[in-house]
């Protein structure tokens, strides 16, 4: 009873452990991917001058900032920083 009983087992397991392949899922084509190549293959661009070239202008650089002017006498506050130990605001 017991050598019938593991016979079935190794029986069922046997069969689920057998793997199948289907022919007909692998000759199957993409047709998404084959139309997207047609597609791709098939583009022409146009010659026609692209907005970028009409238009661009020609480059001028920033005109260079001037260098700020110094209001303060150097003289004058070093005098008055002698007298005083205090710089004028």
């Amino acid at each position: 009873m017991m050598f019938a009983l593991a016979t079935i087992r190794n029986q069922a397991a046997s069969r689920f452990a057998v793997r199948s392949f289907s022919v007909s899922s692998a000759a199957k084509k993409d047709f998404l991917q084959d139309l997207y190549l047609k597609e791709i293959r098939g583009y022409k661009p146009d010659a026609k001058a692209s907005k970028a070239d009409v238009t661009t202008k020609t480059f001028a650089a920033p005109k260079t900032p001037e260098a700020p002017k110094n209001d303060v006498s150097i003289e004058a506050d070093l005098k008055t920083y002698e007298q005083n130990g205090t710089l004028p605001q």
